[in-house]
């Protein structure tokens, strides 16, 4: 076959038109409706029937030309432009097998040549690609080494970047977009490479590798905020379950600090206050998980040595985990263990205001299950700060509260969502069970404290009798209903300011939550309130 490279790029043209073209497979899925079995079947063999066509096409043209043509490396760069836009079509199609097939062709044509200025575009391109779908296909290995070996590489910025489109215009690209691109692209490559980590179990890699694609967006600041701090507190979460708190905190902070300023715009956002609410969520899980951890330190005694080697190997590593060119402030947040009411009051605190900030977007009426875990987080932070009260008083105060939070909980389900109640209502019995049991062991301590004097008068025996009556008759009645009195406010729930001296202090929330008939009247209220408080760990594909 005699080479014309004129007649050979109006070939790789017309290819590259059909592939932007909407496809047979399409046109018939639009105008026919019938067995999707079948259809995915026929579809199938059209895609690979268009694959061996389109190959035997290419295999022609490459053996008409060697090293030694004009514009060698720019055909091979056309021919694996056109076969990695056929992959995208493909995928789209969930076509993994041919999309894969096309990846490889494309990748085994330029390979021995990926170090070229011209070529080394569209083969870090045809890499991302290629491990996104052995990914899908679950061939994890295989995509991690392949990602693995382009990241391992400098950053060449005399890459010559280009579209396909650009492929066939004789103009230059602007050069200064180009490098733009290529950085992009390198974080692209880091996310996969950590989405793959992630797969694998290698918490470690893939706790590194977000991080650093993190910074790199920081670097080269353009790219969507709200996206950027989403992915932050994600890998916030894996340090917390790895109780990692110095790290937790951090990116927790970053992540804040990349929110707040957006929220002085007046114009609604709907990503940004959710971004806003999961970040006070995550907040609350570290509070809660730390406040787990720091009970266990106390009941087993054995597992001490195990947290103070953790904490050492936290410290060691922290310093790897910080953002250049990021201001962020710490200091105020609890990043050791809980020994001490005071330490216990002071996380319920900060843990509590960001609990109050989440319910601001997650509302009973918009998001029932979200809005149950919330409260369900509130009541597991009655219950650590309740073991860390020495005071007997104080302690029922507190299993007081969790009390009314749940019974507060279980009439709004009943009245606005039943539904949602009876989902959970199971859930919220065997809380309020074990509230029960934990007031009547508190009363209990108070009729038999062992240096009480045992010569009791007639009203203290009534009075004593009297408690067992009301813990008996309230846990007779769970059973048939779980709150028979009225629900409290919630304000009533979340406040501790009326505790005795020695509780925590805590700012009442009247403006956090709307009772049941204020919330089921006044659409708009909240929305004012979403206002005021201004999104899948995604993959930038």
């Amino acid at each position: 076959m005699e080479f014309n490279f004129e007649n050979i790029l109006k070939q790789l043209k017309d290819e590259y038109q059909n592939t932007k073209c909407p496809s047979t497979i399409k046109q018939k899925q639009e105008t026919q409706v019938g067995d999707s079995g079948e259809d995915t079947k026929t579809d199938q063999k059209y895609l690979e029937q268009e694959f061996c066509e389109l190959e035997i096409k290419v295999d022609q043209i490459l053996s008409s030309i060697s090293k030694d043509t004009l514009n060698y490396y720019k055909i091979l760069s056309i021919i694996s432009s056109i076969l990695y836009e056929k992959s995208k079509v493909s995928l789209n199609m969930n076509a993994l097998t041919t999309s894969k097939a096309y990846l490889e062709k494309s990748l085994n044509i330029i390979q021995d040549l990926s170090q070229d200025p011209q070529i080394r575009f569209i083969y870090l391109k045809v890499v991302n690609y290629l491990s996104y779908v052995i990914s899908r296909m679950g061939d994890f290995e295989r995509a991690r080494t392949l990602l693995e070996e382009v990241i391992k590489e400098e950053l060449k910025f005399d890459t010559l970047v280009y579209s396909t489109e650009d492929l066939f215009e004789s103009s230059n690209s602007d050069q200064a977009l180009a490098k733009a691109k290529l950085r992009k692209l390198k974080i692209n490559n880091l996310q996969m490479l950590g989405w793959v980590y992630g797969k694998l179990g290698l918490n470690s890699l893939y706790a590194e590798t977000i991080h650093k694609s993190l910074q790199e967006e920081l670097d080269i600041n353009d790219g969507d905020p709200v996206n950027w701090a989403t992915r932050c507190y994600r890998l916030a979460s894996l340090f917390i379950v790895q109780d990692k708190w110095i790290n937790a905190v951090y990116h927790l902070r970053a992540a804040q600090t990349v929110l707040d300023p957006l929220e002085t715009s007046l114009l609604p956002n709907t990503a940004l206050f959710k971004a806003q609410a999961d970040l006070a969520r995550t907040w609350v899980q570290y509070g809660l998980h730390l406040f787990s951890r720091s009970r266990r330190s106390v009941m087993e005694k054995v597992w001490e040595d195990a947290w103070k080697l953790c904490r050492q190997n936290e410290s060691s590593d922290a310093n790897k985990f910080k953002f250049v060119g990021l201001e962020i402030h710490t200091s105020s947040v609890p990043v050791k263990e809980i020994t001490n009411i005071e330490e216990a009051r002071e996380l319920f605190t900060y843990t509590h205001k960001w609990l109050k900030r989440a319910r601001l977007f997650y509302n009973l009426r918009d998001y029932p299950l979200q809005y149950v875990n919330v409260i369900q987080e509130l009541n597991e932070l009655y219950r650590y700060l309740a073991f860390y009260e020495k005071d007997i008083d104080s302690q029922y105060e507190v299993h007081k509260k969790r009390l009314e939070t749940l019974e507060m909980l279980s009439s709004l389900l009943r009245e606005v969502r039943p539904t949602g109640y009876n989902t959970v209502s199971l859930e919220i019995v065997k809380e309020v069970i074990d509230v029960q049991l934990e007031m009547m062991h508190i009363n209990l301590k108070r009729v038999f404290k062992s240096n009480e004097n045992t010569n009791y008068s007639k009203e203290e025996i009534k009075k004593q009798i009297e408690i067992f009556n009301s813990v008996n008759d309230k846990m007779g009645n769970l059973c048939k209903d779980v709150n028979d009195s009225n629900p409290k406010s919630v304000s009533d729930v979340d406040g501790l300011d009326h505790l005795l001296s020695s509780n925590v202090l805590v700012n009442s929330d009247k403006d956090a939550e709307l009772d049941l008939k204020r919330e089921g009247k006044t659409k708009n209220e909240e929305a004012v309130n979403a206002t005021e408080l201004q999104i899948e760990e995604t993959k930038s594909k």
